[in-house]
């Protein structure tokens, strides 16, 4: 076993270039696990509401001795209820949080870098870390523009003396040269902040 960081892989993997076979299935099928959770309780949901569909069913046959046909339509009209609530209650617990962080994002398009966008506690798992991805790229975001600020304020002050500068009779290079380095090491210096 070779330690490259992160994961332990075989000496025969490393030396291949391959990725360990179990962290490629992860990363395959299982992308957005909460999501897929999610999910699968819906179809688990549905399926034992069909079961349980047919355990009413063969009880009311046994009973009530209900002809097949009407039984037959009276299950598909349960089954499709049952699909229906679970689509609904699925889709507002998805859905609807995204059609309120688009409300959201648009105040942040329009320049309102202040906001952070928000869902209910109740909210899908795989809903409230992408908002909190989303915040985290929002703060970030509004940190640059800032720092943007901060330069362009120190820029236009600096290109002001050089300005002020060239408008003496005795313009001083060695002063000139002095400033336009300091105003050069400024935007370095946020050039490899971000």
């Amino acid at each position: 076993m070779v330690d490259n960081g992160n994961n332990k892989v075989d000496k025969k993997d490393a030396k291949s270039g391959n990725k360990p076979r179990k962290k490629l299935m992860r990363q395959r099928y299982f992308v957005a696990r909460e999501l897929q959770l999610s999910i699968a309780l819906l179809v688990i949901t549905a399926l034992l509401g069909g079961i349980f569909l047919q355990s009413v069913a063969a009880a009311l046959t046994k009973h009530i001795g209900l002809d097949t046909r009407v039984l037959g339509i009276l299950m598909i009209i349960g089954y499709v209820i049952i699909v229906a609530f679970l689509a609904m209650v699925f889709s507002h617990r998805l859905v609807g949080p995204f059609k309120r962080l688009e409300y959201e994002m648009k105040h942040v398009k329009d320049g309102d870098l202040d906001i952070r966008l928000t869902v209910r506690t109740r909210d899908d798992l795989h809903v409230r870390n992408f908002v909190e991805h989303v915040n985290d790229m929002i703060s970030n975001f509004e940190h640059m523009n800032s720092s943007y600020n901060k330069l362009n304020s120190t820029i236009s002050i600096g290109l002001g003396r050089i300005v002020e500068e060239l408008a003496k009779d005795d313009v001083d290079c060695a002063k000139l040269k002095k400033s336009l380095k300091s105003l050069q090491k400024e935007i370095h210096r946020h050039r490899e902040k971000w």
